[in-house]
């Protein structure tokens, strides 16, 4: 979701995100990857059955820590596109979604990277699009 840093403590820069970044060793807080280390991004298209009979494709990106482990996964999957590499980029998240609340607590903040934090994000964006 877009930063509105006006909905956000007047503190968040200076004093917040530098204690989440201290307690998390600058490391994801969920997958464990280091601030600024490079990674594989890549798409993969796989076949969902939606009902018996009827198939779907979804398209879902993944990460992989090297070059290694994407190539043995193409091995398996041929169906694997938009190879890149990404830096990874830790962001401060709201685990209530609630950026608004100035009484805020460090056990509510989690340090992640971008694509643990989109993939944390996705019911509440869909669910804000939703209301609209």
């Amino acid at each position: 979701m877009p930063i509105n840093y006006s909905k956000y403590p007047k503190n968040w820069k200076t004093e917040i995100v530098p204690k989440i970044r201290e307690r998390s060793g600058d490391k994801c807080e969920h997958c464990g990857l280091d601030n600024g280390q490079m990674v594989w991004s890549y798409k993969l298209e796989t076949k969902v059955e939606v009902e018996p009979g009827k198939i779907r494709y979804k398209v879902k990106t993944f990460w992989t820590e090297s070059e290694s482990d994407l190539k043995r996964l193409e091995a398996i999957q041929p169906m694997i596109f938009d190879i890149k590499k990404v830096n990874v980029v830790l962001t401060t998240a709201h685990l209530d979604h609630d950026e608004e609340n100035e009484n805020i607590s460090l056990d509510r903040l989690m340090h992640l990277c971008q694509y643990c934090h989109l993939n944390y994000d996705a019911k509440e964006k869909f669910r804000r699009k939703a209301k609209v």
